[in-house]
């Protein structure tokens, strides 16, 4: 193992563990049925919410500089009359005149103090006759907020008037400063006015939130309804589009499987097989496009060993692939009926044709641009091979497949296709071509031969740790009746080392071909048949 492997692995190590904690964690959330349920109401009605929210508080925060401002420009044009009609006076040192305004002040403003001072900052007018003849006291606190129209804005603390906002304004006569006009308003009426508009602000997010969670809410309700009712339907459904159901033949993780009939108004009638995603994952649009992009993908695909699309339909929000039947079983139940390895001339045969089938798909090329689509499986696994009661050999499956054409749904870090098939560029996290593919079907081939299990991986974590390393076991020792060639091909599957490996599946279906040659191995579609029929008798659903 290369020291750029060893840091890459280590490097994957890494990520799987630092990462495994934050997905147990978010992983339920995530993939919970109530958000892939509502994944787009949330998103409108978050956004909404959001708008909601934005638009609430630049009104609450325009009406509360509204009320800020009137609040100080009320003052600020009090000051300005009063001072017009002190000026005068104070130049005569007419202190009745100047207490009478500032008597009509405090009925038009209500100050907390008034006073009017002259050019030595003696007070000769106030509302509080204390301080009269005397230096106007400095605040204890003093913050200037802004100055209109010749006015200076002041909050100020005073020990004997508490906090203020202050208002002055100095007099002149002949451009000759003579005194200042200075009085305070209680700080506390405009900061109560600005506390309600800061409840109205928080009262109005709150209703846009409960807004939300009503709407959500209601919105939930509405979409299990619904799914219960289409499910219901389902359920009770003798016929999607032109296809007949006859009764589910098989249920994996993402979908089930069901038999149908195609039956055209000319008496034209088919076999084919329906392919549903679960009820539960029915809203989860992460498997609705992995679904509808395995349609998409498999259709361009027509060749005899691989499974053939014929139509995608999307029914009361449900959505459906009609695919062709294969009647018979996957070559992992076969496996697991033999409990053993298969004939040699069996192995080559099976091997041979899902190699074609493969070479197929890693060469198909765009229709209109003759561009390679670079199609890569990514899932080789014995159940991903099925094989017919005819002796037919298919590749199914291509929902985590890899093309050129095609959006990926793999993120950074996350491994695809089955633990235990997985070649040694896809555990150390690397960039995966069609000769992936060719390292599952070696280890197939090596299962098939043996009877036994390659890999047997319980996490992510030790698949990753122990495939880039780990030696492959002499075929020859565990069957010595193998002809050494034969082994020999199987080894160069296996070559972790993919400047090693066969370079396409048409150069491991040559040699194979030779090698029967070799062999003088007559073995074909009609013995498979046979052998299908010795070993499931009664189990031909055709």
């Amino acid at each position: 193992m290369s020291v750029t492997d060893k840091v890459s692995t280590t490097m994957t190590w890494a990520k799987q563990v630092t990462t495994g904690t934050f997905k147990s964690v978010t992983g339920t959330l995530l993939k919970s049925s109530f958000l892939n349920r509502n994944k787009k109401p949330l998103a409108i009605y978050g956004a909404v919410c959001l708008i909601g929210i934005i638009l609430s508080w630049l009104l609450v925060r325009s009406a509360a500089t509204d009320f800020r401002q009137e609040f100080l420009n009320k003052a600020v044009i009090a000051a300005n009359a009063m001072a017009e009609k002190v000026s005068a006076p104070l130049l005569e040192n007419d202190i009745l005149t100047l207490n009478v305004s500032i008597g009509e002040l405090e009925k038009k403003i209500a100050p907390v103090f008034a006073g009017i001072l002259d050019h030595e900052g003696i007070v000769i007018a106030h509302s509080d006759p204390e301080a009269m003849n005397l230096k106007m006291k400095a605040p204890e606190k003093t913050k200037k907020m802004t100055t209109l129209d010749e006015v200076t804005v002041e909050k100020e603390v005073f020990h004997k008037y508490g906090k203020t906002i202050t208002f002055s304004k100095d007099l002149f006569y002949s451009k000759v400063k003579i005194g200042t006009l200075v009085f305070g308003l209680d700080a506390q009426t405009l900061a109560k006015s600005e506390a309600r508009y800061h409840l109205m602000l928080l009262a109005v997010l709150a209703l846009n939130v409960l807004i939300f969670l009503l709407l959500v809410f209601m919105t939930d309700r509405h979409l299990r309804n619904k799914a219960a009712k289409e499910l219901e339907a389902f359920e009770n459904m003798e016929k999607v589009g032109p296809y007949m159901l006859k009764k589910k033949i098989a249920q994996g993780g993402m979908a089930e499987l069901f038999l149908a009939d195609y039956i055209r108004d000319d008496g034209f009638k088919r076999t084919v097989a329906i392919k549903k995603i679960l009820p539960h994952l029915a809203q989860n649009q992460d498997f609705v496009a992995m679904f509808i992009r395995e349609a998409r993908l498999a259709a361009m695909l027509q060749h005899p060993n691989i499974v053939q699309i014929f139509d995608l339909i999307k029914l009361m929000n449900l959505h459906f692939i009609a695919m062709e039947y294969v009647n018979g079983k996957n070559l992992a139940e076969i496996m697991a009926h033999e409990k053993s390895g298969l004939p040699v001339e069996l192995a080559l045969f099976l091997i041979q044709k899902i190699s074609s089938g493969l070479h197929y798909s890693h060469s198909k090329t765009d229709d209109q641009s003759g561009e390679p689509l670079n199609i890569v499986h990514r899932d080789i696994s014995p159940q991903n091979m099925l094989v017919s009661f005819r002796g037919e050999v298919k590749i199914s499956d291509f929902g985590i497949s890899k093309a050129r054409s095609e959006p990926s749904f793999t993120q950074a870090g996350v491994i695809k296709g089955k633990l235990s098939y997985l070649s040694p560029e896809q555990a150390l996290g690397k960039e995966v071509d069609h000769q992936a593919d060719i390292y599952a079907l070696g280890i197939i081939f090596h299962e098939i031969l043996t009877g036994k299990r390659l890999y047997d991986f319980s996490n992510e974590l030790e698949a990753i740790r122990t495939i880039p390393t780990m030696k492959i076991p002499d075929l020859t020792e565990l069957r010595p009746d193998l002809p050494k060639a034969l082994a020999d091909i199987i080894a160069k599957c296996l070559e972790k080392d993919k400047a090693r490996r066969y370079q396409t599946a048409k150069e491991l279906h040559d040699d194979l071909a030779s090698l029967k040659s070799e062999l003088q191995i007559s073995f074909d579609a009609s013995n498979l048949a046979t052998f299908m029929a010795d070993r499931f008798k009664n189990e031909d659903l055709s």
